[in-house]
């Protein structure tokens, strides 16, 4: 369901001015999650805006409507959207109102994202890479989970740029308490051609979902050139974003 919705954003959608749609739920306990108030499947709305009432889902597209002329798209997170049942419909409508919709995703149901992107409800696509797929168990413990990542970076790669459906970037948050620089050789292997591949330093949350976590100190700039560096060979566009 979702649990928040940000009106505005120019850092959501890459190139574009987007609202952000945050869904609750999410197969995967990332140790430095910063969203883990809406990981459960029941969480509820956070209050961050005054939107969302009790049908978020209809409130949410008629805000739309109303402001659909000041921005090019939304921006669909989570928690993990695929979870979501009412996720296509939700999408259908937004396209409906002639807006662009980007998705993020951790890439466990391959079914879903297969679906949006051969019936063109999505642009841009979004994938978490948590790490190379030997150290995904520090994320799940599901080994159908792992298998539909591998899955969904293949759904990815079939049907993104430069010649497919979709937009796309593969992305890694950093942490250099999980990874280390063979993990990129590895990612990188794995990956090999993909368009668009973004690094992400970790940034300390009060919500930092594994206790262990809290108080860390923010990924280093060096560590984070030196993945550049090593993913540099694979790629053919990397980014460092804040």
């Amino acid at each position: 369901m979702i649990c928040d919705f940000m009106p505005v954003s120019v850092v959501d959608f890459p190139g574009n001015v987007a609202a952000t749609v945050f869904v609750s739920g999410c197969n995967f306990r990332c140790p430095y999650c910063h969203n883990s108030s809406i990981i459960g499947s029941k969480s509820g709305f956070s209050g961050r805006t005054s939107v969302l009432p009790k049908s978020p889902s209809e409130e949410v597209i008629n805000y739309l409507k109303r402001r659909k002329k000041l921005i090019d798209g939304v921006c669909i997170t989570g928690g993990e959207p695929t979870l979501w049942r009412g996720l296509k419909e939700f999408i259908t409508e937004i396209k409906t109102l002639g807006l662009k919709v980007k998705l993020d995703t951790n890439g466990s149901r391959p079914d879903v994202l297969k679906e949006l992107i051969q019936e063109e409800l999505i642009d841009y696509v979004a994938m978490d890479i948590k790490a190379p797929i030997c150290k995904y168990r520090l994320f799940t413990l599901d080994e159908r989970d792992i298998l539909n990542v591998q899955k969904s970076a293949e759904v990815i790669l079939l049907y993104g740029t430069p010649n497919g459906k979709i937009i796309y970037e593969f992305r890694t948050t950093v942490h250099e308490k999980i990874l280390e620089p063979n993990d990129f050789v590895l990612i990188g292997e794995w990956l090999s051609g993909a368009s668009k591949y973004v690094l992400q330093g970790y940034r300390y949350s009060p919500e930092v979902l594994d206790v262990n976590f809290c108080g860390t100190k923010p990924c280093d700039i060096y560590f984070l050139n030196r993945a550049k560096t090593v993913l540099s060979k694979y790629f053919k566009e990397i980014l460092i974003r804040s």
